[in-house]
């Protein structure tokens, strides 16, 4: 690790603004007053219909950024530090999990689609962005990475960004990002079965990225753990191995908590998390699958916007859009809360009906919504801490000192 050369200051700023309400507006204009009043080169970019949603607008912002070397792109709820081309902080341990592994393997991964840096030149060449998903990030990474270029994670580099305002956003958000990687699936596996990779990296693309990973865990989590299993205690003659129960879930478990700092702590909540939120994934993936109206659907994950805004301040909040019952977790929660009951009772299965018990409580709580902010199982929002800053370079980080033919930065 050493200092390397810097990125020069940004010359040129965009803001994609698709927002349809006078507020956010105002508030962008405003912003942008200001920064034109500091010397900075911006502008707003508003379109006057949101066709192709956000790969729409990015391709449009394009066009004015086509003699620059790199774009970085971030979506409005992060805040990226005045040094964040230049900078380590702490990082975060889902995507140190998932994706850093990917790229320290050789192997695909994608750019989430914000808090990141890309060529020009790379978007350009393999044909822009693209919104035949509601995964414009994983499609255009696809793209270019059967297409040759090579994708750099830089795990000291990351940003403070926010989380959705409520549950009912939390739930459109994990819609949208489970059934986009379907469609994508169904759209590309020929592509990426014609493409110039290795046979081997062409299986691991189609059966483990998107088969397994994408599609298959989300059947095992709702069918299997909330499905099967609370049927078993109907049928006692249906003995689920000890291996499928509990080893497998553990291993996976502990793998994740190893990336996480004290997730021993909330290990056990966010396996019933995980599952609970099956039923939503699922959906998305049937949905994705039979490429119904849904999969398309592109709603705006609300934010509740800066910290001064939050609750446990003077401030009043934005109107955001919730939702007290869900009858489909409402549904499991009977479902899975009476088979625990029946396993306690009826088959004197006490360890078995313990998780069951756990299961079906955390189906509950999403039913009746105790989850969103300021309910019972909610918390109040505390400003973000700032994060301590270090300037630090690898030989291949953001720019490298020496020219590169193929290479995208993420």
């Amino acid at each position: 690790m050493h200092t390397a050369q810097v990125i020069p200051p940004v010359t040129a700023g965009e803001v994609l603004d698709d927002s349809t309400d006078r507020m956010t507006r105002e508030l962008v204009d405003d912003k942008l007053m200001e920064w034109l009043e500091r010397g900075l080169d911006i502008e707003v970019l508003r379109r006057t219909n949101r066709a192709g949603y956000k790969a729409g607008a990015l391709k449009e912002g394009l066009q004015r950024l086509q003699d620059f070397d790199f774009v970085a792109i971030f979506d409005a709820d992060f805040k990226p530090d005045s040094a964040f081309l230049a900078q380590e902080i702490s990082l975060n341990y889902h995507c140190k999990c998932e994706q850093y592994a990917h790229f320290s393997s050789g192997t695909f991964f994608n750019f989430n689609g914000t808090a990141g840096v890309w060529r020009v030149r790379t978007i350009m060449d393999i044909g822009g962005w693209n919104s035949r998903t509601t995964v414009e990030d994983m499609d255009l990474s696809l793209r270019a990475y059967l297409a040759g270029w090579k994708g750099m994670y830089l795990r000291d580099v990351t940003c403070l960004n926010e989380l959705p305002a409520s549950f009912f956003a939390y739930r459109k958000q994990q819609h949208r990002w489970t059934c986009g990687p379907v469609q994508l699936w169904r759209k590309a596996a020929v592509d990426i079965w014609a493409s110039s990779l290795p046979l081997h990296s062409k299986l691991d693309l189609i059966l483990c990225y998107f088969g397994i990973w994408k599609v298959a865990t989300h059947w095992v989590s709702m069918g299997f753990f909330c499905g099967l299993v609370p049927l078993s205690v109907f049928t006692p003659e249906v003995s689920v191995p000890l291996w499928a129960l509990v080893h497998i879930p553990v291993l996976v478990t502990l793998t994740t908590v190893a990336f996480t700092p004290r997730g021993w702590m909330h290990c056990i909540h966010y396996v019933l998390f995980e599952n609970a939120m099956g039923l939503v994934r699922l959906g998305a993936v049937i949905a994705g699958t039979l490429d119904t109206k849904r999969a398309s659907e592109w709603v705006v994950t609300t934010k509740l916007g800066a910290s001064h805004r939050r609750p446990g301040t003077a401030a009043p909040l934005p109107q955001v859009r919730t939702c007290r019952f869900y009858a489909g977790e409402m549904a499991m929660s009977v479902f899975v809360l009476t088979a625990a009951f029946y396993g306690m009772i009826s088959m004197h299965r006490l360890t078995f009906s313990f998780f069951l018990i756990l299961q079906g409580l955390a189906f509950l709580a999403f039913g009746l919504n105790m989850v969103d902010c300021g309910n019972l199982l909610g918390q109040r929002l505390r400003p973000a801490r700032p994060a301590a800053k270090k300037v630090t370079f690898t030989d291949d980080g953001l720019v490298a000192t020496h020219p590169v033919d193929r290479t995208f930065t993420l």
